[in-house]
């Protein structure tokens, strides 16, 4: 390694030679989840000229206008890609890969900047660009808003150190890009004080100083005060769990976040990982009592860059622990922390090195060559949509959302009733982290289940389960409309006889009779007429909820007709009673 750190274009080509051998067997892997909505799907991206609308039209991040985002940097980038080579999936890896090595780049550069030796620098680099926790965020495409703003964030902090007015303009530039990438780049204003605080407390004095952060913070804020109303709603308006619960929770992940930077095992696309509702949780005040170690310990630590990094790493956690998101722990959000501890060990292994000689460099090679071993596995997790998400469930069966997935594979494959198992289990496994729209997700895919294996009444009950959480959804509405129109178009001869038989007993002033008789009738055929006297019949027989449940599903699959009407009417008394 010293060799090699006296020629710098030879440490950066092995930077790159490594980094590039370790994904190349993931080059050819296929779009996966959330790149099927933001890229596959997203017409958006088919044409350049809708470039300049990116920057102010954030529902254009996704062919789906609930996963609107203001990332129009990505967006762009999508669209470039497309433009180069439609959906040739290899031209989107190499783009990720390229970005990763320019962060990993960057840190090389940074650290040469901050006045340590090459060794330190091609270590920090090497330690970054091998590291298993970095395979998320290279090989799922979508991650590209981490890595794109973390090779911008770098420039900015580089260009803020270097100085000079060039540098200056270069790095205000670079954290509007980043910002404009993903809001973690808010995370830069807080790591120039501390790099200032630590690593150059001699460069300037504060008055010039809190000059030089003034640009980044107005622009910063200025950010903040523009997306304000989609901070509100993912926070404040539709956060999928309460904050005190988002925040007892994430101070457990925090503990979880460092534990995976120095012991990357068990990585999986979706950890188990449980809510902690409260400081009584054990693993909540044992991450207090870890953080708050860390804390004094780098307090009182002699060297400032080994604290600077330390910082580094907590902080890159904080803006994404704010915001509720349906996965409790994710890798790429270790992205930029991992930034932070690639340079601390690198400036810790140096001592080794140092210290040990050969023997030093040897045990380091080895570290390095476990990272690039690791990462080649993990990058092979990521070559079929099966393949991960039979990996993740295996690493964390209670999760719902890699059930949801898996179905969603076997639902592609043919195998249907594999496919409604995964759903049940979707809905089943862990109940309390199960978002509104993923239940509505896994209500409609099973819906198109059991529509493909032609159970029709099956299908029915789930879309109108899934038109109860959202009205709106169009892929439940169109689906539902069409086969309650095909299941009204002619009477089965014994659904219709046992409708008949249900409807002379309730004129008979007989419905708790009756209510056997129309259920058998709608198991046979669902239709309209029977919803609406089954649920004449179970009111009158005091089975209140169930009539609730059948007028509300006959709004929900014929909402312009006259039995949703009368439904509507019925539901009002029930609901005056």
């Amino acid at each position: 390694m010293e060799a090699l750190s006296r020629h710098r274009y030879a440490g950066l080509l092995l930077l790159a030679l490594c980094t590039t051998l370790v994904y190349a067997r993931g080059l050819g892997n296929p779009f996966q989840y959330d790149d099927l909505h933001s890229i596959v799907e997203n017409p958006h991206i088919r044409s350049l000229g809708h470039i300049p609308a990116f920057f102010s039209r954030p529902e254009m991040f996704s062919a789906d206008p609930r996963n609107a985002m203001y990332r129009p940097l990505v967006l762009v980038s999508y669209a470039l890609n497309h433009a180069i080579g439609g959906y040739e999936v290899l031209g989107y890896h190499l783009f990720n890969l390229a970005v990763h090595l320019g962060v990993s780049g960057l840190i090389w550069a940074l650290i040469l900047r901050l006045g340590r030796g090459r060794d330190e620098a091609l270590l920090a680099a090497l330690l970054f660009a091998l590291h298993p926790l970095a395979s998320e965020p290279v090989n799922y495409i979508s991650s590209r808003s981490e890595t794109l703003c973390v090779l911008f964030l770098l420039l900015a902090f580089y260009g803020y150190v270097a100085g000079g007015w060039r540098w200056r303009g270069i790095s205000l530039a670079a954290f509007g890009a980043a910002l404009l990438a993903k809001s973690v780049a808010l995370a830069l204003l807080p790591l120039l004080i501390t790099c200032d605080l630590w690593c150059r407390p001699a460069a300037a004095s504060w008055r010039d100083r809190w000059r030089a952060y003034l640009p980044y913070w107005v622009l910063g804020m200025g950010y903040v005060v523009a997306i304000r109303g989609a901070i509100s709603d993912a926070v404040m308006v539709h956060s999928v769990r309460p904050l005190a619960v988002q925040g007892f929770t994430q101070v457990k992940a925090l503990a979880y976040y460092l534990k995976l930077l120095a012991w990357p095992q068990g990585l999986s696309v979706e950890h188990q990982f449980s809510l902690a509702t409260g400081l009584g949780s054990g693993p909540v005040l044992g991450a207090l009592v870890l953080l708050a170690t860390a804390a004094g310990v780098l307090c009182r630590w002699p060297d400032g860059q080994v604290r600077f990094w330390t910082a580094w790493a907590l902080i890159g956690l904080l803006p994404s622990s704010v915001v509720p998101l349906n996965v409790l722990v994710n890798e790429h959000r270790l992205y930029l922390p991992l930034v932070g501890f690639a340079a601390l060990v690198a400036r810790l292994l140096g001592g080794l090195i140092e210290n040990r000689g050969r023997l030093g460099e040897v045990l380091v090679v080895c570290w390095l060559g476990g990272y690039a071993l690791h990462t080649a596995q993990r990058t092979q997790v990521w070559r079929t949509p099966e393949s991960l998400w039979r990996d993740a469930i295996s690493r964390g069966p209670y999760m719902p959302r890699p059930h949801l997935f898996l179905g969603d594979c076997l639902q592609q494959a043919g195998r249907y009733e594999e496919a409604l198992r995964e759903y049940h289990l979707t809905r089943a496994v862990y109940p309390a982290v199960l978002s509104a729209g993923d239940l509505l997700i896994s209500y409609n895919n099973e819906g198109a289940a059991y529509l493909a294996l032609g159970r029709r009444n099956e299908a029915i009950e789930a879309y109108c389960r899934a038109l109860a959480i959202d009205p709106t959804y169009a892929r439940s509405r169109v689906s539902l409309d069409a086969l309650v129109a095909l299941q009204q178009a002619a009477w089965d001869a014994t659904a219709h006889a046992l409708h008949k038989k249900g409807l002379m007993l309730l004129v008979e002033d007989r419905p708790a009779e009756a209510v056997p008789a129309l259920e058998a009738s709608l198991r046979a055929q669902v239709r309209l007429e029977t919803c609406l006297a089954l649920g004449m019949a179970c009111e009158k027989s005091g089975a209140l909820a169930r009539a609730r449940e059948l007028y509300g599903n006959l709004r929900l699959m014929a909402p312009q007709s006259d039995f949703a009407r009368t439904a509507a009417e019925k539901a009002a008394a029930l609901g005056a009673r």
